[in-house]
């Protein structure tokens, strides 16, 4: 069996639900964002929409692409498709900020029916700050990381449609409640989060998934997944070698996007610090 590179760039699969619910997420994105750019143009730069549609892109590219059928040939395919929806797709739509700007798509007297529950002391926001809990998020991403690709976990996924859309979908929504207090977005459940939290937090989600990637490389002298042992061959790729390959794809995505994560992070407390050490020179308090 051979698949060509035509193939891939030409081979999307037609499901109307994915694309209902990407199509009307970046529509009400766009709408909101133009009115409130009009509004106020700080309140929605163009970076926040170049990124909420970059998620949206990394979304279809995981779900809609040739990249979905082949996963099911090949597992570092199909690593590269949990990387766009873990990875990729949740910090992006997370820096657009999306839900006061989607609000604004909205009519006005929707707008301020949508609004009050979010305010202060509502139950909606209550709930939302407690699944954000850094406490809550860490865990929940590392439990769907590790337990989905438990052989068991990931063979029942293959074999049954109904079973891969709930580990995509769980894979995404642990995905954004993790990179959630890492990024911040309204509303701004937790208040300001300390950098050198964010780093504690972001540097042993790092050192797991290494750990989950290294198993996959080096680890392991046998298949993981039966399933792959089962179906053709693409491309010269053994078994183990299309297992290591998905092994060190993780371990390089994830390792630079962590690192990122943690240098934007350190930037920011020095950027801090230098503030207040130039506020307290100026007020006379440093010697």
């Amino acid at each position: 069996m051979d698949v060509t590179f035509q193939d891939l760039l030409l081979t999307w699969r037609w499901r109307p639900d994915v694309i209902a619910v990407l199509g009307i997420s970046a529509t009400a994105y766009v709408v909101g964002w133009q009115r409130l750019r009009r509004r106020d143009a700080r309140a929605a730069p163009g970076w926040r929409l170049a990124a909420y549609l970059g998620g949206i892109g990394a979304l279809a590219l995981a779900l809609l692409s040739a990249i979905d059928w082949l996963g099911s040939l090949l597992f570092f395919v199909h690593m590269i498709q949990h990387e766009l929806l873990m990875m990729a797709a949740p910090p992006l739509l997370l820096l657009g900020d999306p839900l006061p700007v989607v609000l604004w798509a909205l009519p006005a007297n929707w707008r301020r029916s949508v609004a009050q529950f979010l305010t202060p002391g509502a139950r909606l926001r209550r709930v939302l700050r407690g699944i954000t809990w850094m406490p809550v998020t860490w865990p929940l991403f590392v439990v769907a990381l590790w337990g989905w690709h438990a052989p068991a976990a990931y063979e029942a996924s293959l074999a049954s449609e109904l079973v891969h859309n709930v580990q995509h979908l769980s894979f995404f929504m642990a995905a954004l409640l993790f990179w959630w207090p890492l990024i911040s977005p309204a509303p701004r459940l937790h208040g300001h989060i300390h950098h050198a939290i964010r780093v504690v937090y972001a540097l042993p989600a790092a050192f797991q998934s290494q750990l989950l990637g290294l198993i996959f490389a080096f680890f392991t002298t046998r298949a993981l997944y039966p399933h792959y042992e089962a179906v053709p061959r693409l491309w010269g790729f053994s078994v183990l070698q299309d297992q290591s390959t998905a092994g060190l794809l993780m371990m390089q995505v994830e390792g630079m996007i962590y690192l990122a994560v943690v240098l934007l992070q350190v930037a920011a407390l020095l950027r801090r610090e230098e503030r207040i050490t130039h506020q307290r020179e100026e007020l006379g308090l440093e010697p």
